[in-house]
């Protein structure tokens, strides 16, 4: 009882101070080794926290922050309890008790104890400006308001259909025409959306030249004859002054019966159908129907469950490494980081199960970080063995355009130790969907700080060899299904020998994966290739079974 009482008389003294130095604005201090954070009243009220006291553990932030936001706040967090970071100034959106969002400056410092490590967290909440509900262009309700709708549907079990629709080229057209011009479009084209939903749903805008509508009305069926009505009517241009401007269109939809699934899980999944729509289906309407054979609910409490576990610390994910070989000497030249994933209700869940969806969630960005962290701290421990060892990890679309990119790797190596000139990131094909410029950029960037970069599934998808040309890559991987079916299928030796040829031309050295038996493998000899991956030299296994058959122990 003493001990507690000690530790609230520190958090009021310090709270006192923050209180005076505040002036006026939220207050916030946590007692990090009494796991408990004073609030300000005027913070309690606004944001309709548990009251002025509450224990770490209580505080709902995937809740109060923004989930946009969630990801960079508990960043911090980590950093400050860490000691990572003596002081912290982020801007992020917190919830407030009427569910609108405020713009709020979380500014402030750490106090450390005698042996240096943090025992107060402290400072102030700057309110920046509350986050209206409403589009000043559109005059439609916005995507805080439609966080807000799709949650209170959820938390109603009422079951809805959501659509997810967008304006291809909108910056193009700001480009030509202007913003004024643009920001009209933006208004037919809500007129329009709204129009077709009439009374029977809800239109909001979303970021950019998005738009988004949720019916508890409708049926799947009425809404794709609703939206084909819709994208022909773009097609046939919309008065914007004194002409008509031709628009293309995509559409994602969900249909989902109100059981026990969160609003960011439903999202990920519209997002991932509006970018099949915009990608693979040239703007026709895409249902989320779920994957792997499942139906949508099992595939939304599957990505529901992914979900959370990301939030609990990557619980159930691990990694396993398949070699890559040298392929005149079939010695190991790298490992290739897997993952894999167990769920206590679904078992061992392959990642095509989960990962297309999540590439696009912001969640995705904390597993990505996870795994490169993982997979450095494995790798560093067959280093001393075999210094020359390269360690190949996927990098998602979310990863490569993060802001924090950069500080993110610089700070995962620095702390492990690892050297970035042993990093080789794999772009998947999905990476092939960023702005070139941007990605060609970015892959610069990294290949200036060391880090060596590989195509993967090169000869597939959009643009692989405008990528090889522009990106330069160190490595390229060709499509596994070439060279799977290399003996079976007419032309895949002619591709795989163009490609091959093509890539070493261009100073890039080519992998081949999919090499699965004896056959296949003499008839990859004759090709200009440096490695060779597959099932039949190594599937992926642990760290443990590598050091094993390769150095001999664990």
């Amino acid at each position: 009882m003493t001990k507690n009482f000690e530790r609230r008389r520190i958090l009021d003294d310090v709270f006192d101070a923050f209180a005076i130095l505040g002036r006026g604005n939220y207050v916030a201090v946590c007692d990090v080794k009494g796991n408990m954070i004073r609030y300000s009243p005027d913070a309690v009220e606004l944001f309709g926290l548990p009251g002025e006291y509450v224990a770490t553990e209580e505080v709902d932030r995937a809740n109060f922050i923004h989930p946009e936001d969630i990801f960079n706040y508990m960043r911090m967090i980590k950093a400050l309890k860490s000691g990572e970071t003596q002081s912290y100034d982020i801007i992020c959106r917190a919830r407030m008790k009427d569910g609108t969002y405020a713009m709020i400056r979380f500014l402030g410092a750490v106090i450390n104890d005698s042996d240096g490590k943090p025992e107060i967290i402290g400072g102030m909440m700057i309110n920046e400006g509350l986050t209206e509900s409403t589009d000043p262009v559109t005059l439609l309700r916005n995507q805080y308001g439609f966080f807000l709708d799709l949650a209170a549907a959820i938390e109603l079990k009422r079951s809805c259909v959501v659509v997810l629709c967008g304006i291809n080229k909108m910056s193009t057209i700001n480009t030509e025409h202007g913003y004024p011009f643009g920001n009209s479009v933006l208004q037919q084209a809500g007129w329009l959306l709204q129009e077709a939903v009439g009374n029977e749903g809800t239109v909001y805008r979303m970021e950019g030249a998005k738009f988004a509508f949720l019916t508890e009305t409708l049926s799947p069926e009425e809404v794709a004859v609703r939206y084909e009505k819709l994208r022909r009517a773009a097609q046939a241009g919309l008065p914007v002054g004194n002409v008509r401007q031709v628009l293309s269109i995509n559409g994602g939809m969900i249909y989902f019966d109100g059981n026990g699934f969160d609003e960011r899980t439903i999202y990920a999944s519209l997002v991932f159908a509006y970018c099949d729509s915009k990608f693979y289906h040239n703007g026709k309407l895409v249902n989320y129907n779920g994957a792997l054979g499942m139906n949508t609910h099992e595939s939304l409490e599957l990505l529901s469950d992914v979900r959370d576990c990301i939030l609990m610390d990557c619980k159930g994910f691990s990694l396993h490494y398949q070699p890559v070989l040298d392929a005149e000497t079939e010695q190991l030249t790298s490992i290739e980081a897997l993952l894999c994933w167990h769920s206590e209700r679904f078992g061992d869940v392959p990642p095509s199960a989960y990962v297309p969806v999540l590439e696009r969630d912001y969640l995705f960005e904390e597993l990505g970080y996870w795994i490169l962290r993982r997979a450095m701290q494995d790798a560093m421990k067959l280093l001393p063995r075999k210094p020359s060892l390269l360690l190949n990890v996927n990098i998602s679309p979310a990863q490569i355009v993060d802001d924090f990119l950069f500080e993110e790797i610089e700070k995962i190596s620095k702390s492990v130790g690892f050297p970035l000139s042993n990093l080789c990131f794999e772009l998947t094909q999905s990476c092939r969907l960023i702005e070139p410029e941007i990605l060609r950029r970015i892959v610069r960037a990294l290949k200036r700080k060391g880090v060596l970069c590989l195509i993967d599934d090169f000869g597939s998808g959009v643009a692989s060899i405008d990528f090889l040309r522009d990106l330069s890559p160190n490595f390229v991987k060709l499509e596994r299904d070439y060279i799977m079916n290399i003996n079976d299928k007419p032309g895949n030796l002619q591709i795989v020998r163009h490609l091959s040829e093509l890539a070493t031309e261009l100073g890039t050295k080519v992998c081949l994966k999919g090499v699965e038996n004896a056959e296949v493998r003499e008839t990859i000899k004759q090709f200009p290739i440096v490695n060779v991956q597959g099932n039949f030299y190594a599937e992926a296994v642990t760290l443990d079974e590598i050091a094993t058959h390769y150095f001999g122990n664990p």
